[in-house]
């Protein structure tokens, strides 16, 4: 989405369409919908297609800041139940023409001066859907989507043929946060009116809370919890409590539809004439800012003068006109090509795009892809079938062109850092990712890779990611909890005895302290965030002291095992007695405290905590599964596994292991340890070239590092995706990979990297 300007200098919002929203922007031009802008005009013959709304001055609920303390959210509860039934009526109508938004998340939920705006159209879609119930079921029923034969994947651009008659069939990527995702499209089916009762009740909790019923994480693992667990609801006055429980239940067909919904928020019906409520000052000085970007890129735009790009006389080029195209977007979608020298101005091949041709975008983050980052990027430029090259061959940031199949795609920004001090951190949210440099921990815009903040490190532990974009620390003066969006204290509970934050689930999180012994013992303590209460403490067995430890939370049952200090990782020779306990989540109380000889140096170890947990090991060249509760070995694994292997990893019900020379990245069955896949590497690695493995927030890849390069593996078919390196750095240790919503990042010391996740 994009801020656009035409002839006249009037302002609209363009939305770059696949070709799953062509019939949803069809439907919406045909009418006024109350809640979406007006549809000033729509092109699905261009490539890529596009949709001008009519601007009006917004931001993203994301945009808002929430107010420091931990049970706040970013709108009072009040306003968050009027928002709620405002989006809820805006959605009845579109459900009532058969549309899906399937952008109902902070992102997708735009506040004004008025009623907020629904304007994703890239996001909707028109599943097949009864009339009479235009909120149950959809995604039971196949739609012409679904009943079409094989096309391109996600990103992969339109079909010849493909049109508002003939849409493209459904993409599994889905447009909103894990967290806001029905439980049915995180197992891969397509977005439906009932998805969207689903993200909505998510979102009017996580507004006026800021809390997420079911915590965060990847869809499998929120999926699981969305089907077996009862969602986490603070008290809520009156019959809300109930009605956002019915809208997230389990299956769809249990959940009100969009007018239900909006009938029980506003029971007495959206009034036109009401005289809509003061916006909190955050929120209006959001808007201000957001109007004052706008007008400075008209001031930037009129300084530069019209000889960049008109004709000389200070009128706008033709193709600047958003009524003919092709239109602005074009440009904004197509980056120039990276290097020292853009390309000319040829019809082949597009000048890079001025402020006058795409004033920002401003509404999603893509603006800097757009406007380009030339010299900046050192990924390996793409040839495609027509013989020119860039991140335009790999659909670049904005992803609107397709990739090169096997091909990785462009980078979206890229930092470098002289120091070679870099080091990644596995916490982020859909706006901002945390890295360390040196002693300094930063925050950085994960659109644009800006630092935004920057805080003393704190220790050498890692910060833990909590619900609401926010983490815990363990500083000098005990437990803090802080805002990722500005690095800021949102409160602080002093514990002289704190020795680091050992992991969070939802509203929990598991401490290791001091006992304040003379012998210098350690305890497990659980706190509760909301409270800012211990809620019980235990002693650690001994030898569970102040080492790394890795921390796993279950259900029930909270596991800490001891692991290999990072100094002795990877000995060829090495075997190590591994140290595992499981402690009772509600109490504390120890279950058992076992040790398992003869296991692999180096992290070869993984819990699946869920279902009573199983413990996954390497040792004797295979991958055991034990039993945690009982001990009991449950399977031996067929798939050999070399003594330098890289760390086993566990995600969406697979275990995954890699070895060293060519072998294989092979998937395991956890339930038998029977091979599910297996993908052989295309180099040669030795024992210190292997790296760790992560997946995609989506769950849909995986990825694996290596000294030189990146591959990227499909999840659950096992076909290799692509692979790549990044030019310009030396390779001295393997790549830093951590896995945000919808971004994987790639790291060196010296130089990080941000690529589109799928």
């Amino acid at each position: 989405m994009y801020v656009g300007r035409d002839r006249n200098h009037g302002h609209a919002v363009v939305c770059l369409l696949p070709p799953g929203a062509y019939r949803a922007a069809e439907a919406v031009r045909r009418g006024p919908v109350p809640g979406v802008p007006p549809v000033l005009d729509l092109s699905t013959g261009t490539e890529p297609a596009w949709v001008a709304l009519m601007h009006t001055p917004a931001v993203s609920l994301s945009d808002v800041r929430r107010q420091p303390g931990p049970e706040s959210g970013i709108l009072p509860l009040e306003q968050s139940v009027r928002l709620a039934a405002e989006v809820a009526d805006t959605l009845a109508a579109l459900h009532a023409r058969g549309i899906s938004y399937g952008a109902v998340a902070p992102d997708g939920v735009w506040l004004t001066t008025a009623r907020p705006l629904l304007m994703a159209l890239h996001a909707c879609r028109m599943p097949s859907a009864s009339p009479r119930e235009p909120g149950r079921g959809p995604e039971q029923r196949q739609g012409p989507e679904q009943r079409q034969g094989p096309g391109p994947g996600p990103g992969q651009g339109p079909r010849p043929d493909a049109g508002p008659g003939r849409p493209e069939p459904h993409s599994r990527v889905s447009t909103v946060p894990a967290a806001f995702m029905a439980p049915e499209v995180a197992a891969g089916r397509p977005s439906s009116t009932a998805a969207d009762v689903y993200s909505l009740a998510v979102l009017l909790l996580h507004t006026a809370t800021g809390r997420l019923p079911f915590g965060d994480g990847p869809p499998p693992v929120l999926a699981y919890r969305a089907l077996h667990n009862r969602p986490e609801l603070p008290d809520l006055p009156g019959e809300l409590g109930e009605v956002v429980a019915a809208a997230l239940a389990a299956s769809p067909t249990d959940r009100p539809t969009a007018a239900e919904l909006c009938r029980t928020l506003a029971p007495g019906g959206q009034d036109a004439e009401r005289t809509p409520d003061p916006l909190p000052g955050r929120v209006v000085a959001a808007l201000a800012v957001r109007t004052q970007a706008i007008a400075d890129l008209e001031i930037a735009d009129a300084d530069a003068g019209g000889q960049a790009d008109g004709d000389g006389d200070g009128r706008a080029p033709a193709d600047a006109d958003a009524h003919e195209p092709p239109h602005p977007a074009t440009q904004a979608a197509t980056p120039p090509t990276p290097g020292p020298v853009p390309a000319p101005a040829t019809p082949d091949a597009p000048a890079p795009p001025t402020r006058r041709r795409v004033l920002s975008g401003l509404l999603t983050g893509v603006g800097g892809a757009a406007l380009g980052v030339s010299g900046t990027l050192a990924w390996p430029a793409l040839m495609r079938k027509d013989g020119r090259t860039g991140p335009s061959a790999a659909g670049g940031g904005s992803g609107t062109s397709p990739r090169v199949p096997g091909m990785p795609p462009a980078a979206l920004w890229r930092l470098d850092d002289p120091t070679a001090r870099t080091r990644l951190l596995p916490v982020g949210s859909a706006d901002h990712c945390l890295m360390t440099r040196g002693d300094d921990l930063y925050g950085h815009d994960l659109r644009t890779g800006k630092e935004v903040w920057q805080l003393p490190a704190g220790g050498s532990a890692p910060p833990v990611q909590v619900p609401g974009d926010r983490f815990l620390t363990a500083t000098r003066e005990g437990l803090s909890l802080c805002s990722m969006r500005d690095g800021r204290t949102q409160w602080l509970q002093r514990n002289e005895q704190l020795a680091r934050v050992l992991a969070a689930d939802g509203a929990t999180a598991w401490l290791l302290t001091g006992d304040g012994s003379p012998t210098g013992g350690y305890l497990l303590a659980a706190f509760d965030l909301d409270h800012r209460k211990e809620l019980w403490r235990t002693p650690l067995p001994s030898g569970f002291g102040n080492t790394q430890l890795a921390t796993t939370v279950g259900p029930e049952t909270v596991v800490v095992e001891v692991q290999v200090p990072q100094q002795v990782f990877r000995d060829v020779t090495a075997v190590r007695t591994l140290a595992i306990a499981g402690f009772e989540r509600s109490s504390g109380r120890m279950l058992w405290n076992r040790s398992y000889p003869d296991v692999h140096g180096g992290p070869a170890s993984v819990v699946d905590p869920a279902g009573g947990g199983r413990l996954f090991l390497l040792s004797g060249g295979r991958a055991h599964a034990y039993d945690l509760k009982t001990g009991t070995r449950l399977w031996e694994s067929q798939a050999l596994v070399a003594g330098t292997n890289a760390p086993p990893f566990f995600s969406g019900g697979t275990l995954y292991l890699a070895d060293d020379g060519t072998g294989p990245i092979v998937a395991v069955d956890p339930d038998t340890g029977r091979t599910l896949w297996e993908q052989t590497l295309t180099e040669n690695l030795a024992w210190n070239e292997l790296g760790s493995m992560t997946a995609s927030a989506s769950g849909r890849t995986l990825y694996l590092a290596t000294l030189h390069q990146i591959t990227a593996t499909g999840i659950p078919s096992g076909k290799r995706m692509w692979q790549t390196g990044l030019a310009g750095v030396e390779a001295r240790v393997p790549f830093q990979l951590a896995a945000v919503p919808g971004t994987l990042l790639v790291a060196r010391p010296s130089a990080v990297v941000a690529l589109p996740a799928e």
